[in-house]
């Protein structure tokens, strides 16, 4: 027995932007649009804000989100919702907009928010819980790059103190996502690998995940293959339109398999390194791949030789996977990011490590000093 959900409506293909006055059309006529302050997408926050003032929705722009959003920042943005009462919230970006945007949309409504009672009733990607706010409200998700597959998920990832955590809830689905390949193809290289990683161990992670059913072990089979087969292409020829399209839907089959599978070890442990370190995503998780492919050979040894024979056509994981790390430039350790032995100290000292359910302080540790030098 298995359950298996994905609401988000999705537009995909070249060209796909021009489409959003007509979908933002249905769900009112005042958007909160959430963003970065980044330069270089200046153009794009310019083309989207027109293509709904063409269709007379006013947008109200909240441009202050920072990479690992933080909860201070939420509430910033939280409070100029409270100011200028909006229909639906609008996320263009990468994952740190949509996590931001949903976190806004999520509270929208309450007086303030609660972090301790969001983290603690909704820690789990599967059960079903009452909503934080009965005005909480709408998202549409146009993402800028192809790795987060935050478009289709449940989950809001948002750093409080020094832990990045997450919470989860079917109200943080987009109602609608528009994949428009063309967005991507002025993301650096760097960016490109990162965020593209990132959706491989999404597909990985739910593959291995015991939830893991047909239908999600299908859309993560597909989404390895595709980032196997187009990453490194994409980092040779990063305007080829054909290999983003083909990163963009890798990026959204692993998004859903990973909303209806859950992860593993490498994502709670990317965002302890993330929350101490400030790494992007995709790196941290990069540094510890390979070292929990290389510990959990044995314990994991059928669904690794699965992954090994269909994406990597190969008998060894860990070889053909390494092989694939260097492709793509991110074969490296803590270290070659400049993490410090004292920055290691207080990630290995991390709570979290007591409370995971992938194994044992001891299991975690191992992964996490062999991913430092």
């Amino acid at each position: 027995m298995f359950r298996y959900y994905q609401p988000t409506r999705i537009h995909f293909g070249a060209g796909a932007l021009n489409q959003l006055g007509e979908i933002c059309q249905r769900y009112g006529n005042r958007c909160f649009m959430v963003t970065t302050a980044d330069e270089p997408l200046q153009p794009l926050y310019k083309r989207v804000k027109d293509l709904l003032q063409k269709v007379n929705i006013q947008v109200i722009h909240f441009d202050e989100v920072m990479p690992n959003p933080n909860a201070e920042m939420v509430e910033r943005g939280f409070e100029v919702l409270k100011k200028e009462p909006c229909d639906f919230v609008l996320a263009v970006g990468g994952g740190s907009s949509i996590d931001t945007a949903k976190a806004i949309a999520f509270a929208h409504g309450a007086d303030h928010i609660d972090w301790d009672h969001i983290f603690s009733a909704y820690g789990s990607p599967f059960d079903i819980c009452p909503s934080y706010s009965k005005d909480h409200l709408p998202i549409i998700s146009v993402p800028t790059t192809s790795g987060t597959g935050s478009q289709v998920t449940q989950a809001s990832v948002i750093t409080r103190g020094k832990e990045k955590i997450t919470f989860y809830h079917t109200d943080n689905f987009s109602k609608e996502c528009i994949l428009d390949p063309e967005l991507m193809l002025t993301l650096p290289k760097r960016m490109s690998a990162a965020t593209g990683f990132d959706a491989f161990t999404h597909a990985f992670e739910a593959y291995i995940n015991p939830r893991a059913s047909h239908y999600s072990k299908m859309d993560s089979l597909e989404a390895m293959r595709l980032v196997v087969n187009n990453l490194p292409k994409v980092l040779e020829d990063p305007t080829n339109l054909h290999f983003r399209e083909a990163m963009s839907l890798a990026d959204t089959l692993a998004g859903r398999a990973l909303a209806n599978s859950g992860a593993d070890a490498p994502h709670p442990l990317s965002e302890i390194i993330g929350g101490i370190a400030h790494m992007t995503h995709g790196e941290a998780l990069a540094v510890v791949f390979g070292p929990f492919i290389r510990q959990n050979a044995v314990k994991k040894e059928t669904l690794f030789k699965e992954i090994a024979a269909e994406i990597f056509h190969s008998d060894d994981l860990f070889k053909s996977f390494t092989s694939f790390m260097e492709t793509i430039h991110l074969n490296k350790k803590l270290v070659d990011f400049g993490i410090t032995a004292e920055q290691f100290a207080e990630i290995k000292a991390s709570p979290i490590l007591d409370h995971l359910p992938f194994g044992s302080r001891e299991e975690l540790e191992a992964i996490l000093t062999d991913a430092y030098e």
